[in-house]
């Protein structure tokens, strides 16, 4: 059977706080200059959004332990839904060159979600 990991959720939908996360590397020591960017994998995330802003906190699960924040990127609730567009423009075209993504319910269930019609 394989595992399947649910996505972080922080309990009672509270702003993971970045104390609660083991940071493998100080990024604010990136070059301000425009350097190499940085590239890591993400198997977690979760969103918090206010009235005026939404940040997104992209992690990687470890067995045993807590998610490794791997970055924390503040936008604004207009870049949000851009993003959210965007995305979705990119998984539909991705699926109709490959075919469909598959979630398990796990995924739904966890935040909160609806299954999509059909999947």
């Amino acid at each position: 059977m394989p595992i399947i990991q649910r996505p972080y959720v922080p309990p009672e939908d509270q702003v993971p706080q970045e104390d609660s996360y083991v940071n493998p590397g100080d990024t604010q020591a990136a070059d301000p200059q425009g350097g190499e960017p940085i590239t890591f994998y993400c198997d977690s995330m979760h969103i918090f959004s206010s009235l005026y802003s939404a940040v997104l906190f992209f992690g990687e699960q470890m067995e045993e332990r807590e998610p490794i924040l791997r970055a924390r990127i503040k936008v604004s609730p207009q870049m949000l839904k851009a993003i959210a567009l965007l995305t979705t423009k990119h998984v539909k075209e991705y699926e109709e060159a490959v075919g469909p993504i598959m979630l398990p319910d796990q995924v739904y269930t966890a935040w909160e979600l609806e299954p999509e019609a059909g999947k």
